[in-house]
């Protein structure tokens, strides 16, 4: 095998591999967020009652968090903080959200209307269709160029 076939296996290898990574990851995301919607029936109003900082590994990947209260069908008081953050917040404590919940497992919930997930989900999207374009593209021109 010659270097440039090398080169471009290497390439379009790593990069494509890199955009399956997000494709996959964009995937778990749809699922989770599909499978919530379908467990999710219940419907009341929460408060939220605090925005907690999460740091991640690096400054830019913190975020905060809203801690939601809400009270569901069985009485049961719920206090919990929301899976997605962003930053800067989009919730403020006070502030009434609605949630959705399910009601074998009160715990789970997803604030409706919130389009972080979805956001997410995009990002990851595009990210991987990106990669796998870039590592297909160059090691094309390479072929047809070197």
């Amino acid at each position: 095998m010659g270097e440039k076939e090398q080169f471009i296996l290497i390439f379009t290898g790593v990069w494509s591999l890199i955009g399956i990574i997000f494709l996959m990851v964009s995937l778990i995301i749809s699922s989770v967020q599909k499978r919530k919607a379908k467990v999710c029936t219940s419907k009341t109003v929460g408060t939220v009652v605090d925005v907690i900082w999460k740091s991640g590994s690096d400054p830019k990947y913190s975020s905060w968090h809203p801690v939601v209260q809400y009270t569901a069908a069985t009485g049961q008081t719920v206090n919990t903080t929301y899976a997605y953050g962003t930053n800067p917040s989009k919730y403020e404590t006070g502030q009434t959200v609605h949630i959705r919940y399910n009601p074998h497992n009160p715990h789970e919930f997803y604030i409706a209307g919130d389009k972080t997930a979805k956001i997410v989900q995009i990002v990851f999207l595009c990210v991987g269709i990106g990669g796998i374009l870039i590592g297909v593209s160059v090691g094309t021109l390479v072929w047809f160029l070197w």
